[in-house]
């Protein structure tokens, strides 16, 4: 049976479902700490299990040379997802029904001096393999 996942910006114009998640991950690049101001978790997806339904003209993305681009509600400024390519990562903090815990914790290396990781997940210095 899949699993369908239902989740909305902090204004509310943003909504999606993601169904059949694969896992939840937690980065802790400098990247996500500057987008979300903490480590980033989300949800990692198929793209083709991903989808707007409400809100997709407040959707907007934001693109740097050689990182993956990330959208978010151009209203509220809600994070909402990273575009990997083969895969998404949905930021998992905008899932109110989510019972997933983490599966690994990645970029271990750059996480913030004062963050302490609290669960007993893998932890990878760089990517996950």
């Amino acid at each position: 049976m899949s699993k369908t996942l239902k989740g909305s910006c902090l204004c509310g114009r943003v909504e999606y479902e993601v169904r059949d998640p694969e896992v939840m991950a937690v980065c802790h690049c400098s990247r996500c700490q500057r987008w979300t101001g903490s480590s980033l978790s989300g949800v990692v997806v198929d793209p083709g299990n991903f989808e707007i339904t409400k809100g997709q003209d407040f959707v907007k993305r934001y693109e740097s040379e050689g990182f993956a681009p990330r959208h978010f509600c151009s209203n509220c400024g809600s994070s909402l997802y990273d575009d990997l390519g083969a895969k998404y990562f949905v930021a998992a903090g905008l899932m109110r029904e989510l019972d997933l815990e983490p599966s690994f914790h990645l970029q271990v290396a750059y996480k913030a001096g004062w963050e302490q990781i609290g669960d007993s997940a893998p932890q990878y210095a760089e990517n996950a393999p």
